[in-house]
């Protein structure tokens, strides 16, 4: 007796019919499955944790022919991900097969033996550890094996151009012929030329890095379906985190235009930087099998506690978490993940506060600001913040020594003394070895600027940040790198992706809610090639804004280690 048949329904769903009623409920399949309308028959789509379901509960079912691929495939992809992460804990010996231009550490040669012939895998690789010579390599591997013919990176701004201009020429092997472009909104004649060879070029591995923020521009949605219709590709995100918002214009394009290419790779440190939410769009991108959730919501019911938003028909606030070990059993298969303290001798993070005071003044502002929702401040101007989220930031800019009024497009001075300032200028005078200071705000970077030069001289206070041009940039960063000037001013957005392993001694003038942006700027300077202890100084006036942020962002992290398994980190301990 047939105690279930799976029948084919339409393109892409699948029928199961059974007596089993039980567990054949349309709200206890994971993903989307619907009664067809005047019978028992419960139509699904075909997604790994809808097979899973239905394995569990009728592993005898009878599959129609047309329907068998699909199980036929589960069933392999699941023996495969059972073999990979029995090899992922071993040691795997280099079967000499491959010619590497630099010489990898222990963790990059396993887990380029591990993902050398994956069609989709996740590099969860710290900050400095070396991720992009991995995927470096295996480019280079799949090419001269003949898989793949076009080598895409697509990265953050400026971090694109460090694929082209530094890490392929180091660790691509010189017996791989290629071609390289970096993607520039400003197209001259001369770069469309450039693009145009690298598009021509035949038994040449084509390279190509596009800048994330890009494909907002229809130029570069162009160019880059152009390589992947005409190639065979290895596509990889560099910073997978920029496409954890999975309801953005972005990762969907993203999503779509890679659908059918045939090697994808993310690469992240943080892959979670909120919530475990960040993780649906990085790997539904990579592959959506993996996960096995058709939509966002059946994955947020599954592994997120929601409450309903006053107002709204349909939104869900996250409050919590859920089944965290079964997401982990998700990932695993399809990841790599290694931390410094794991892999490298470098010697562990430090933590220390600065904590000052406010001023009178700013404490009145601040004061006034929280319980009115509006300061002023004698020929300053009234400043409002209703929103809480304005006021957030509308309180950090005062206790940095700002006052945002109504109106007005530069900000002023809070009157009197700027405690946060003179620790920074106590921080530089009494350090030695260079310093990074990291700022949110124009103002702070410019006004320590000014401020520091005088202390210091003008050759030895370097800045990176939006008002520094291109070509200053590298200067700064060769000037500071080579040991040539002390102390380098950034900020965070800017500077993602540099090496400045010849500062021991950065410290946080201001903070931001973001944790991808704050252990991003940590690694600038904690990565193969640091030599000794770094140690993080954050400036904290007590009771405010500043031990909000701090809070918040240790939270981020507990989430973070969970799903990724680390130990749990010194961050930013009280």
């Amino acid at each position: 007796m047939i105690k279930a048949e799976v029948l084919p329904f339409g393109d892409s769903q699948c029928i199961l019919r059974t007596k089993k009623v039980e567990a054949l409920s349309e709200h206890a399949f994971p993903g989307f499955a619907k009664w067809v309308e005047g019978t028992r028959d419960l139509r699904f789509r075909p997604t790994a944790n809808n097979m899973k379901h239905i394995q569990l509960n009728w592993p005898n079912a009878e599959w129609h022919k047309d329907c068998q691929h699909h199980i036929t495939e589960f069933i392999e992809e699941q023996k495969a991900a059972d073999d990979f992460s029995s090899m992922k804990h071993s040691r795997l010996e280099d079967d000499g097969a491959y010619e590497y231009q630099t010489k990898p550490f222990d963790h990059q040669r396993h887990s380029f033996l591990l993902s050398r012939e994956r069609k989709g895998f996740a590099l969860f690789m710290e900050q400095g550890t070396g991720k992009t010579k991995v995927n470096i390599d295996k480019a280079a591997w799949l090419y001269a094996n003949g898989f793949i013919d076009c080598f895409i990176i697509i990265a953050p701004n400026g971090v694109h151009n460090n694929w082209v201009d530094s890490e392929i020429p180091t660790h691509l092997p010189h017996w791989v012929p290629s071609e390289t472009f970096a993607y520039s909104s400003n197209m001259t004649v001369a770069r469309k030329k450039a693009f145009e060879a690298v598009c021509a070029a035949e038994s040449k591995l084509k390279i190509v890095s596009f800048n994330i923020e890009g494909f907002s521009s229809d130029k570069a949605k162009g160019m880059i379906e152009r390589l992947i219709d005409n190639n065979r590709c290895f596509v990889v995100i560099d910073e997978s985190q920029y496409i954890k918002n999975h309801d953005a214009k972005r990762t969907k394009y993203l999503t779509s235009v890679c659908s059918e290419v045939p090697y994808k790779g993310i690469m992240t440190g943080t892959n979670i930087t909120k919530g475990v939410e960040d993780i649906y769009g990085q790997m539904t991108w990579l592959n959506p099998d993996i996960l096995g959730f058709d939509t966002f919501t059946s994955f947020r019911n599954h592994f997120c506690t929601t409450l309903p938003v006053p107002g709204t028909r349909f939104g869900q606030r996250i409050i919590g978490y859920k089944n965290i070990p079964e997401l982990i059993d998700l990932i695993d298969p399809h990841s790599f993940r290694v931390l410094k303290r794991d892999c490298l001798d470098l010697p562990e993070k430090l933590y220390k506060r600065w904590v000052v005071e406010l001023t009178p003044q700013q404490k009145k502002l601040c004061d006034e600001l929280k319980s009115r929702f509006y300061t002023h401040q004698k020929d300053g101007g009234i400043l409002t913040a209703e929103l809480a989220v304005t006021r957030l930031l509308r309180l950090q800019q005062i206790i940095c020594g700002w006052f945002p009024a109504d109106g007005v497009d530069e900000m002023v001075p809070v009157t009197g003394e700027n405690p946060r300032l003179e620790a920074v200028r106590q921080h530089c005078n009494d350090t030695d070895g260079s310093i990074l200071i990291w700022a949110r705000f124009r103002q702070d970077i410019q006004k320590m600027e000014e401020v520091l030069k005088k202390d210091h001289g003008a050759d030895n206070v370097m800045t990176y940040y939006g008002g520094t041009g291109e070509d200053q940039r590298r200067e700064n960063v060769a000037s500071f790198q080579g040991k040539k000037s002390k102390i380098m001013i950034c900020s965070r957005a800017a500077a993602r992706g540099l090496t400045l392993t010849a500062c021991e001694n950065p410290i946080y003038h201001s903070n931001e809610f973001d944790l991808e942006v704050r252990l991003q700027s940590e690694d600038r300077c904690h990565r193969i090639g640091t030599v000794g202890s770094v140690t993080y100084t954050d400036i904290e006036a007590k009771g405010t804004v500043d031990t909000l942020i701090i809070n918040a962002l240790r939270r981020k992290k507990d989430i973070s280690d969970m799903v990724n398994q680390d130990p749990d980190m010194l961050f930013m301990e009280s």
